[in-house]
């Protein structure tokens, strides 16, 4: 995925303290939905599967934006 500026974007490692800040966020934007919403599945692996409409829904809530964007800026001082 390209990152603004026109660089690419690269893997980085997270550490626990990130992911937790990431699905607390995740965890936030669910709450505004409505309860009844379905929201994923499980496939037949037992691994978690979003609905599309939530997956998006939790790309562009601001938390999880603010929080990605402060990762990929640590990412680049450090």
């Amino acid at each position: 995925m390209p990152e603004r500026g026109g660089g690419v974007a690269r893997e980085r490692r997270l550490d626990a303290r990130e992911v937790g800040e990431i699905f607390t966020a995740f965890a936030e934007a669910m709450r505004e939905l409505p309860p009844d919403v379905e929201a994923g599945w499980l496939d037949a692996q037992g691994d978690l599967r979003l609905a599309p409409d939530i997956a998006r829904k939790l790309r562009t809530a601001r938390r999880v934006r603010q929080l990605l964007l402060e990762l990929r800026q640590r990412s680049r001082e450090g």
